[in-house]
């Protein structure tokens, strides 16, 4: 099932965490959540993103557009944009990254942790190491997930006390 494409302004939420996003219409977004599907590519002025379908059943639908799409773009806010959703071939897919995989296959205790978490935590753990531009961030980062990984000590994680 692939909705018809339309056109949405790119927004800013202004308040709490600010982050630019798309608004999605609910007759696009209802049939594909309600086939349960969450993960999607969406092609945005001909050029294929992997995003997620935002928000909850009181909140309107929207897709969370970063910088780096924006200035990929070469758009702003409150430009308007062609969106095409589809579902994603792969959704439980994660990219970790070359720097990510060789610290996880050092360390099989933080491995075993990781494949046990849900493909959306383990995909904004990749994240962190992978948006790092530099490789010398990107290497110190997956040393330190793996540990946190192994140890316990991520954030979120109980404290035994």
């Amino acid at each position: 099932m692939t909705p018809e494409p339309f056109a949405a302004p790119i927004l800013r939420q202004a308040f709490g965490m600010a982050f630019h996003y798309l608004p999605v219409p609910r007759s696009v977004a209802e049939p594909l959540l309600a086939a349960g599907t969450r993960r999607v590519v969406a092609t945005i002025n001909g050029k294929p993103f992997e995003r997620g379908i935002q928000g909850g059943a009181a909140e309107e639908p929207y897709l969370v557009i970063g910088l780096p799409i924006l200035r990929e773009l070469g758009v702003r806010e409150v430009d308007m944009v062609i969106v095409e959703l589809a579902p994603h071939p792969d959704p439980d897919a994660v990219v970790l990254g070359e720097e990510f995989e060789a610290a996880l296959a050092l360390d099989d205790e933080a491995a075993e942790r990781f494949r046990s978490m849900t493909p959306g935590l383990q995909r904004s753990l990749a994240y962190y190491v992978t948006s790092a531009k530099r490789e010398e961030t990107r290497i110190k980062r997956a040393i330190e997930l793996t540990r946190k990984l192994r140890t316990r000590t991520l954030h979120g994680d109980r404290s035994d006390d």
